[in-house]
């Protein structure tokens, strides 16, 4: 698996995590440990570019959730609150945390296990980049 990270600017700055060949227990590690250092440098709003993934195991869906939950550590006390609801009732989509390009098979492995939703998935990077909204502080 090879990783790159990228930097995009839309209405705020939006870091890629690029992401080639299969995410499993072998290298789920690696995909994790990506998010949590863009994170650590300062990145806010995440997409995370899965166009080269044939495969995504269930390791890699726990990297997922490792990055989603340090994204939304982010969130105001009343985005959160907001958020919980959200995920109970199916409303919620994560503001700073978006999905690009998985084929057929990724996407059916992260409808399977329920990702799509509370993550946005998007087929073009313009596209994806520019859905992103500044975090409110309310």
């Amino acid at each position: 698996m090879d990783i790159e990270v990228t930097e995009r600017q839309g209405k705020v700055p939006v870091t890629v995590i690029h992401v080639k060949g299969n995410v499993d227990a072998s290298t789920y590690e690696a995909f994790q440990a990506a998010g949590e250092s863009a994170f650590d440098r300062g990145a806010r709003y995440v997409l995370l570019d899965l166009t080269e993934v044939a495969y995504i195991s269930s390791a890699g869906f726990r990297a997922i959730s490792q990055i989603f939950k340090l994204l939304r550590g982010q969130l105001s006390p009343v985005a959160q609150a907001q958020m919980s609801q959200g995920l109970r009732d199916g409303s919620f989509k994560a503001p700073n945390l978006k999905l690009l390009g998985p084929n057929s098979r990724v996407l059916e492995a992260l409808k399977l296990a329920g990702f799509d939703t509370f993550l946005e998935i998007h087929s073009n990077l313009d596209a994806a980049v520019a859905s992103f909204e500044p975090l409110t502080e309310v």
